[in-house]
């Protein structure tokens, strides 16, 4: 992959509030059947900062955040992305989200850079397709087709296809998983340029050691309810790792 380092002028876009909220969720219920994944949560997200959304399989983490990128149907409660009902959103507020999915949604057949060219007509912000394609580490595989990528490769065509928006918000769903080493400095280097330019970064994972590396703001999850809601600094205290506090609120 590229240098982590690399200016993303062309995916990148500064938010005219720095650190006012760009999420909003408030008493949010999602049931199925008889089962209730979500259970009246609320919480918040910034501009300008990643927001970590952590707990255990089963938590609710992915209902909460396909929620929140307006693809699940929710039961109670109201969310807003930046400034707007979700489940009201047009196409120009649309093309100001990014969304990386954690499994699917791209046909096999797919290639990568004529998609990525695609998706960057269609979001209509100007980012450039090929630069995208340099800042995640696949020019070498741009003729390539979605069938014929690695595990850790079609993680980093989702992000591409999610930097495409030149996002104001962006939800990203386990983006560090199955990649190498490199993979991750360059995935965390990309989601820190993203908060630094007043980017609101919503991040979902299972890796609290990535997870305490770039957010400022842990959110976590447990059987379907929010337990701990606080900024990183106010938590890790006394030399506490993220681990032993997600380990703690999660019993």
């Amino acid at each position: 992959m590229t240098r982590h380092d690399e200016p993303l002028s062309t995916v990148l876009v500064m938010s005219e509030e720095q650190n006012a909220v760009a999420l909003d969720v408030r008493s949010l219920t999602i049931r199925y059947g008889d089962l209730t994944a979500v259970n009246d949560i609320t919480f918040s997200a910034r501009h300008g900062e990643v927001t970590a959304v952590l707990g255990r399989n089963g938590a609710g983490k992915t209902s909460t955040i396909e929620a929140c990128e307006g693809l699940r149907r929710t039961t109670a409660g109201a969310i807003q992305v930046l400034g707007a009902d979700i489940t009201r959103v047009d196409g120009a507020l649309r093309a100001r989200i990014g969304v990386m999915l954690q499994d699917g949604g791209i046909a096999p057949n797919a290639r990568v850079r004529q998609l990525v060219r695609h998706y960057c007509v269609l979001h209509d912000r100007g980012a450039d397709g090929d630069e995208i394609l340099r800042r995640v580490g696949l020019q070498q595989r741009a003729d390539s087709t979605w069938r014929r990528l690695s595990g850790g490769e079609r993680q980093r065509f989702s992000l591409a296809l999610a930097l495409t928006a030149r996002p104001e918000i962006i939800f990203l769903d386990e983006p560090t998983a199955g990649l190498d080493i490199d993979g991750r400095e360059a995935v965390r280097g990309i989601v820190t340029e993203l908060m630094r330019n007043g980017c609101c970064v919503v991040l979902a994972t299972h890796d609290l050691d990535e997870a305490e590396r770039v957010a400022q703001h842990v959110v976590v999850l447990h059987d379907g309810r929010v337990v701990l809601d606080d900024r990183l600094t106010a938590v890790l205290v006394n030399g506490r790792r993220l681990e032993d506090v997600v380990r703690e609120v999660t019993r």
